[in-house]
């Protein structure tokens, strides 16, 4: 299915020195389906001075906001100083991991004994005693849709006897966690201070030679 373009505007915004000029282009885009798609392309500093001290990066802020109003994206460029960056990762890396392996990063080797003993000797999910034992069983469910108890203790026992061959359980898990918040915090001060050190750019749409 093919995108049809819905508009296509230059825009305009002065520089950091205020001598010269940014210019951008913004399209939008939609498709049969009623999807719609847009951004912006062909940055270019049309100014001598500061295209020797600025390159164009950009930063994407994320909020709230209902869906008839807003995308809940800000978007915007600046002038960054050519030694600086504001291209970095500000987000949680994300850990892909298969169910035998959340559970044991979830639960210590003693936790898990224990919910295994819990659901043999209660023998139905709703009979369970342990929270734990009815978390784990809220974990298998959303993976395999099923609840049985048996198929459960199976893959219970299977992370106890290879328990030290995961790498994430967790203690591992918390620490792991704890220097990705401290990646992330770091970053962020780092973006907050080129900001600080860069130029906003305000862009306006400008009429083309064509429009006039």
């Amino acid at each position: 299915m093919s995108w049809d373009t819905d508009w296509d505007r230059l825009e305009q915004s002065s520089c950091a020195c205020g001598n010269g000029s940014v210019v951008r282009r913004e399209y939008s885009e939609s498709d049969d389906w009623n999807r719609s798609r847009g951004g912006y392309y062909g940055q270019k500093i049309q100014c001598d001075d500061c295209e020797k001290k600025y390159k164009i990066e950009g930063v994407t802020k994320y909020y709230n906001a209902p869906p008839w109003k807003s995308d809940g994206i800000i978007y915007t460029e600046y002038l960054v100083p050519l030694n600086m960056t504001l291209n970095l990762d500000i987000k949680e890396e994300r850990l892909y991991l298969n169910l035998d392996e959340r559970i044991v990063s979830s639960f210590e080797k003693e936790q898990l004994n224990e919910i295994v003993d819990d659901m043999i000797a209660n023998k139905y999910s709703t009979r369970l005693k342990l929270s734990d034992s009815r978390y784990v069983v809220g974990m298998y469910e959303s993976t395999h849709k099923k609840r049985g108890l048996p198929k459960i203790i199976e893959l219970l026992q299977g992370c106890v006897s290879r328990y030290e061959s995961y790498q994430w359980n967790p203690l591992r898990m918390k620490e792991r966690n704890e220097e990705e918040r401290l990646r992330i915090e770091a970053n962020a001060r780092i973006i907050e201070d080129v900001i600080s050190k860069s130029y906003k750019l305000n862009f306006k749409q400008v009429k083309e030679v064509d429009d006039i």
